[in-house]
């Protein structure tokens, strides 16, 4: 669905949530938007990137937003980032969100309000941009806070933890990779921002002002890459930690089940010998089988003193 909205000085805003074929037909031919970009927005795995076309002087800028929905493309599959994708062509600024992003639109409607409001709104679209990708960046810091109070949960396991503790580590491991993932490729498109508007060469030419909101949003960002990375070590420590407890435990059962083995191996080596078809010593003695227990036991008594004296068990 597309629906447009008018800014100050002559700005316009395109917003595109949920596009269809149809929605992307109409940006390519009314706005001459290339079918390059078009590619772009269709695929939800599109990594965070910044691109300059000379030629239609068009500005594409797709940031990797918090998924704030439940699911991924499938039941079994969960994203954790979703692609946000900004174009910027003369005085139309273009968002395109996917159904797991949508809140983008009304957040941008508050900046936009915020904006507004102020004496001298911003007099470019780029500021208003880098102002959103600001508040977006925030979304990282509070889905990495969310993230370590689950680590805290699970690190504070004692004894040998659970399948359920053990899934929900995974899965939260695996979250993290995500997540950092992204958190580096936003980094890495705000830079290709940065190196594009220092080139003499290049047509894109930011404001002083601009230029300021671009350094203050790359340290934002570098700052959550930063969060991500230790909260994914964090974790990979943990998961050791969980790995080390199961080991230790797998060692323990294997040497309980080693020494009882050892210990009941005994009784039937005594037994054995009162038991063949030949005469042996005590075996019709009344008394016999209370020494054929003593035998056994006291050899078991003498093989567990031994192995607790050396710490064996």
């Amino acid at each position: 669905m597309i629906a447009q909205h008018q800014l100050w000085q002559g700005l316009n805003w395109l917003s595109v949530d949920q596009p269809d074929s149809r929605d992307f037909n109409q940006l390519r031919d009314t706005y001459q938007i290339k079918k390059k970009y078009i590619g772009y927005m269709r695929d939800i795995r599109e990594r965070a990137r910044f691109d300059y076309d000379t030629e239609t002087g068009c500005s594409l800028l797709i940031f990797r937003s918090v998924n704030q929905g439940e699911e991924g493309l499938d039941s079994t599959e969960y994203l954790e980032t979703v692609p946000f994708c900004i174009i910027i062509k003369g005085t139309n600024l273009i968002t395109v969100t996917h159904p797991r992003n949508t809140y983008i639109t009304n957040l941008l409607k508050d900046v936009i309000k915020v904006t507004q409001s102020l004496s001298q709104p911003a007099d470019s679209l780029m500021t208003l941009v880098f102002k959103l990708i600001f508040r977006l960046n925030e979304d990282y810091l509070d889905r990495i806070d969310e993230m370590n109070k689950a680590r805290e949960s699970l690190e504070s396991v004692q004894k040998r933890p659970n399948n359920k503790q053990i899934k929900q580590l995974s899965n939260l491991d695996k979250r993290l990779v995500y997540l950092k993932t992204a958190a580096n490729n936003n980094v890495i498109a705000i830079r290709q921002v940065q190196v594009l508007s220092d080139a003499d060469d290049d047509p894109l030419t930011l404001s002083t002002t601009e230029l300021q909101h671009l350094k203050d949003l790359r340290v934002e960002v570098e700052q959550s890459r930063e969060m991500a990375n230790i909260a994914a070590e964090i974790v990979e420590q943990v998961v050791s930690s969980y790995s080390n407890i199961l080991d230790n435990s797998i060692n323990n059962t294997m040497r309980l089940l080693t020494v009882w083995s050892l210990a009941l191996a005994i009784p039937p080596i005594v037994s054995g010998f009162w038991g063949m078809n030949m005469p042996l010593p005590l075996a019709k003695a009344p008394w016999g089988w209370l020494l054929s227990i003593v035998i056994s036991v006291v050899p078991i008594g003498l093989l567990l003193w031994y192995l607790k004296k050396h710490h064996d068990i």
